[in-house]
């Protein structure tokens, strides 16, 4: 049988081992570092690019039902009302009502990262002009249909 027997080394090459063990450590996170530090800034880049599309599509949607309950609304006659809370997104800057022939239109100005854009939808129906103050959350709107001079017209403002 032959038995082991420990290999004596000297002071110095043991010193010299771990010394390579810290250099090899130290490289390779390094190495991860330099591979992670890159995915994180993009993974950070594209997150913000998220929030805008999902800002903007939350815009949209805001003026879309706000257009869809007017034109409701619209069509039920002379004092038919409804009070709405819709979510507006903070990136929404500015939103106007204005009459377009016979019928009207809703604006939203949202800023993305590239500018201003603007969202609109159209109304059956004529509406009141004016800009509605702007904050971002949760809103409430009173849309109502009353008779001006004998024809329809839509109301709509910006609730407490």
């Amino acid at each position: 049988m032959s038995s082991l027997v420990p290999v004596a080394r000297s002071p110095r090459a043991a010193r010299h081992l771990r010394g390579q063990v810290s250099t090899e450590l130290l490289i390779i996170v390094a190495v991860v570092l330099v591979i992670f530090i890159p995915m994180l800034i993009l993974v950070y880049i594209k997150t913000g690019e998220a929030n805008d599309s999902i800002a903007a599509y939350q815009a949209e949607l805001a003026c879309a039902r706000l257009a869809y309950l007017a034109n409701s609304i619209g069509s039920l006659g002379s004092n038919a009302s409804v009070n709405a809370d819709i979510y507006i997104p903070s990136s929404v800057t500015s939103i106007s009502t204005k009459t377009v022939g016979r019928g009207g239109e809703i604006v939203f100005v949202v800023q993305t990262p590239a500018g201003a854009s603007e969202i609109a939808q159209t109304l059956k129906y004529p509406v009141n002009q004016q800009d509605l103050p702007v904050q971002g959350g949760w809103a409430r709107f009173d849309i109502s249909s009353v008779y001006v001079g004998g024809n329809a017209q839509l109301l709509i403002v910006r609730g407490q």
